[in-house]
């Protein structure tokens, strides 16, 4: 009975205990603490583990992002919180990456200027070519609209530089080499054009070697023009007409041999047989045929002898024995020779020129053999 009452003692001890502390709930705070302080440990090796498995820091980048700051309160030695931080600044560097080229590297890419070493730089290159293209058609484009516009407006040049810059894009395009072909045409018969109506005012002005230059820049541009052909031709024959009458004219003694007045006469029959004859060559005309007319005009000689001496005049023959004779002749050049038996010829010169007096001439043979 006595043994008995402690153990009644002991239950009521228990059903003493104040009713606002159940029993269960005491049980379950001790149950729940022992797992906290497993997760605790775990979650402190897990830490440990990845603390030395991460690499010490971020790989350098333009995407990286500094490490976070400790928070408030916590002890910057915490390893938990530097792995998680490291996580943090590893998560932010992949996103940048994932994003793809920064706007600054997308307006090199539009500008064609890829950053070398950037990630997109292989990506960039077909987008780059096709804006390069779309760049190349758009000139193209322009320089054909201008070149075209250019033909219409007759500027041969300009129209010409055009389509050669839009071959220089496109070498093989049809539309371009016949825009250029145009233009060359157009250039060359506006050239020829010029250089007709060139020749033409430079013959009328009877600038003979100034029209022959012009002929002969059009026939270097197409030898099958007629007026370049006809052109020259014509200067040609008036510059070698004008060269021989100046010729007379600078040495008109020259006209005192009959076989030089023959070929002036000639020239002169040359030069009224040509149709463009100006005012120019019909004065040189005038000038030589009044020339002629002085060399043709006989001028009276007196000749003198000792009635003793034949006297010979040679271009004209001989004069036999005289003492005082007069000859008619034209100006020129005369020998006169005198001779007798028994003396020593003599030999005298005459020059007869218009005007100049009418000279005289006395020959006889004075001294003996």
């Amino acid at each position: 009975m006595s043994s008995a009452q402690p153990e009644k003692n002991g239950s009521s001890s228990e059903a003493s205990l104040p009713p606002s502390v159940p029993i269960g709930v005491r049980t379950h705070a001790v149950v729940s603490g022992r797992w906290v302080a497993s997760a605790l440990i775990a979650a402190l090796g897990f830490a440990v583990v990845i603390f030395f498995l991460l690499p010490t820091g971020a790989p350098p980048g333009r995407g990286a992002a500094p490490p976070l700051p400790p928070r408030a309160g916590s002890p910057a030695s915490d390893p938990a919180e530097s792995v998680r931080q490291r996580l943090q600044a590893k998560e932010a560097e992949n996103k940048k990456a994932q994003q793809g080229p920064t706007q600054a590297g997308r307006l090199d890419e539009v500008r064609g200027r890829v950053v070398p070493g950037d990630a997109g730089e292989k990506a960039a290159k077909p987008e780059q070519a096709r804006i390069d293209g779309r760049l190349a058609a758009q000139q193209f484009d322009g320089l054909m609209t201008r070149g075209l516009g250019q033909l219409e407006q007759s500027e041969w040049p300009e129209a010409e530089q055009s389509f050669s810059a839009a071959l220089k894009l496109r070498p093989a395009d049809r539309s371009a080499a016949d825009g250029l072909a145009r233009a060359k045409e157009g250039q060359q018969r506006d050239t020829l054009a010029r250089l007709q109506s060139e020749g033409q005012g430079l013959e009328s002005a009877e600038r003979w070697e100034d029209a022959l230059a012009a002929y002969q820049r059009a026939a270097a541009i197409d030898p099958a023009v007629d007026f370049a052909r006809q052109g020259a031709a014509r200067s040609e024959s008036m510059i070698r007409l004008h060269a021989r009458i100046d010729g007379y004219l600078a040495s008109p003694e020259r006209l005192y041999s009959p076989r030089v007045r023959d070929e002036a006469q000639q020239l002169l029959a040359a030069v009224d047989r040509e149709a463009a004859v100006g005012p120019r060559i019909a004065q040189a005309r005038q000038r030589l045929d009044v020339a002629l007319k002085r060399a043709t005009t006989k001028v009276t000689v007196r000749l003198a002898s000792d009635n003793a001496t034949e006297v010979t005049l040679f271009r004209v023959g001989p004069l036999g024995r005289f003492q005082d004779r007069e000859v008619a002749l034209t100006p020129g050049t005369y020998t006169v020779v005198g001779s007798r038996p028994g003396y020593k010829d003599v030999r005298v010169e005459v020059i007869v020129d218009p005007d100049s007096p009418a000279p005289q001439i006395f020959v006889a043979c004075k001294e003996r053999v």
